[in-house]
């Protein structure tokens, strides 16, 4: 699925479901590239904004491209210091050298392609930077959702991938987005890791079950019924899990 397709099941209502249930980031995502306060940054494929609001906190001008209406609808309510606008990162709504930094949160391997990097590249300012970001779970939920888990896993598509979890949507963070950005115009990838602790009621859990592309894409009357029953087995009022922010930052290279 496409950060710019809707779910077929679940229609607009997965990004109700999107932006309740999954992990929001850290507020030193924000700095540890070392940008200046005065710098504006380009939240790309911003989603429902969870990663534009701390940009906000941070630095004077933000602007945040998102393809989905639905999305954006939330986006702009949460993120009110940032510029809004409908986009992809094939064709970006900006012009050239336009931005010191682009950040992309969970989203970059949707368009790790030779066509998006240029187009990166092209609303940068000189020596630039390229900011990515994913969310990686580093421990089960708690109090365990075992038993809500067993449920979806016994309508969960198969599939001959043994190391795909169809309940974890993070493997993404995996595939070859890096070697599309090491033979770019970018320069050496650095990297830091942060902790993400989240903590979700047992509504917010369903959600984040329902945002799981295979979830979200069933028909109506399969997924509705298969939620209901996940909600039913979760007994506690609040659930946490530990994530880890895994970010990855790089410069444009000096021209020659």
């Amino acid at each position: 699925m496409a950060t710019w397709d809707l779910p077929n099941g679940s229609g607009a209502a997965w990004a109700n479901d999107y932006d309740r249930g999954r992990p929001g980031w850290p507020a030193d995502a924000a700095s540890v590239s070392g940008l200046a306060v005065e710098s504006v940054v380009l939240d790309l494929a911003a989603g429902s904004g969870k990663l534009t609001a701390i940009l906000t906190e941070r630095f004077r001008t933000v602007i945040a491209v998102e393809p989905q209406a639905s999305l954006r609808a939330i986006l702009e309510e949460r993120a009110t210091g940032a510029e809004v606008r409908e986009g992809t990162a094939n064709d970006l709504p900006l012009a050239d050298a336009m931005v010191d930094a682009v950040f992309v949160a969970q989203a970059f391997h949707w368009f790790a392609n030779p066509a998006a990097i240029v187009e990166i590249a092209r609303v940068l300012r000189p020596r630039g930077m390229l900011v990515l970001m994913w969310n990686l779970p580093k421990g089960p939920w708690l109090p365990s959702a075992i038993e809500a888990e067993r449920v979806l896993l016994e309508r969960a598509p198969r599939t001959t991938d043994n190391d795909l979890d169809p309940l974890d949507f993070s493997v993404a963070h995996a595939t070859e987005w890096r070697s599309v950005v090491e033979a770019s115009p970018f320069g050496p990838i650095h990297h830091a890791r942060l902790s993400n602790p989240q903590t979700v009621s047992a509504e917010g859990l369903t959600a984040y079950f329902a945002s799981m592309g295979w979830i979200a894409e069933l028909p109506h009357d399969e997924r509705l019924p298969l939620l209901a029953e996940v909600r039913e087995a979760l007994n506690a009022d609040r659930y946490r899990r530990e994530w880890e922010t895994l970010l990855f930052w790089t410069r444009l290279r000096a021209a020659s």
